[in-house]
């Protein structure tokens, strides 16, 4: 296989391409009405599901083109480039950041650090198979009433509320900082209705629990680049505890805004689980 370049594929390599994803998916439908002989009922069944066949049909082409392209890349191609094909969505880098949030301005010494550190692509082909997102961090740190004031859209309160509380360290002390940030898109699997104890026993070594400011800016700046709200339906406990000693949960995020809470160690509810990032050991 030659070495994948950076240039741009030819009009005619794309007009192939087109054509062969054409060809691909006629051969599929002729496939289909040959083996399957549905009947006049049964093609107006799938005829209104068009909208499932066309999102199968994107990820299915979408997911084997990455997992074709990624071992050719060379040394030449950018960085990111391995991040973006393996990842997709799920990778966000800091231009990206800028774009979407406001305030956020890196400097470039910042933006090729960012570049430097990138995690290896074994820990993003990792990512990938444990659904995980890489997220640039911010600019600078910054706790989770930082990040509220960057954008306080992206929360239930949008101003003061319990934990602005001048007793409540946590939320000024708790830092996300400027680094990659790699945090799992859903809870811990299994990790609904059970304590903290028996929730932190299900993390793999690579794992660890996230402070509150570093699960806020992973999922208000996805919802900002990407426009989707992560863990809409439930909460997940974080490392940051509260003046009282209570574990800090962070969820329900969604039109309304990200809901922070808190609850003892012990509880165990259906809605409530717990997020894990992964460790990235960068060099210095």
């Amino acid at each position: 296989m030659s070495a994948l370049t950076t240039s741009k594929g030819t009009r005619e390599q794309k007009d192939s391409f087109f054509s062969l994803l054409k060809s691909a998916v006629s051969e599929a439908a002729k496939i289909i009405l040959k083996e399957m002989k549905p009947s006049r009922a049964g093609l107006q069944i799938l005829l209104a599901n068009g909208h499932v066949f066309k999102a199968a049909i994107i990820k299915a082409v979408t997911d084997t083109a990455r997992e074709l392209l990624a071992p050719a890349l060379s040394e030449n191609a950018s960085a990111y480039e391995f991040a973006r094909l393996t990842l997709g969505r799920a990778f966000i880098t800091p231009e990206e950041v800028m774009r979407a949030r406001r305030g956020v301005v890196y400097t470039p010494e910042q933006l090729t650090e960012f570049k430097r550190i990138l995690p290896t692509q074994d820990i993003i082909q990792w990512a990938k198979s444990n659904g995980f997102i890489l997220v640039a961090g911010p600019a600078k740190p910054l706790s989770l009433l930082e990040i509220r004031d960057l954008d306080p859209i992206f929360f239930y309160a949008k101003s003061g509320d319990w934990y602005a509380g001048d007793a409540e360290k946590f939320s000024r002390d708790d830092k996300v900082d400027v680094t990659w940030l790699m945090v799992r898109k859903e809870a811990v699997q299994d990790s609904f209705s059970k304590s903290w104890t028996e929730q932190t026993a299900l993390l793999l070594e690579v794992e660890y629990v996230p402070n509150v400011a570093e699960v806020a800016w992973a999922v208000t700046t996805y919802k900002a680049v990407r426009g989707i709200y992560l863990m809409p339906n439930f909460y997940v406990r974080t490392s940051s505890v509260d003046a009282l000693g209570n574990r800090v949960p962070v969820g329900l995020f969604g039109a309304s805004g990200l809901a922070i809470n808190d609850c003892w160690d012990v509880d165990r509810h259906g809605a409530l689980a717990v997020v894990s990032a992964r460790k990235l050991k960068m060099e210095s």
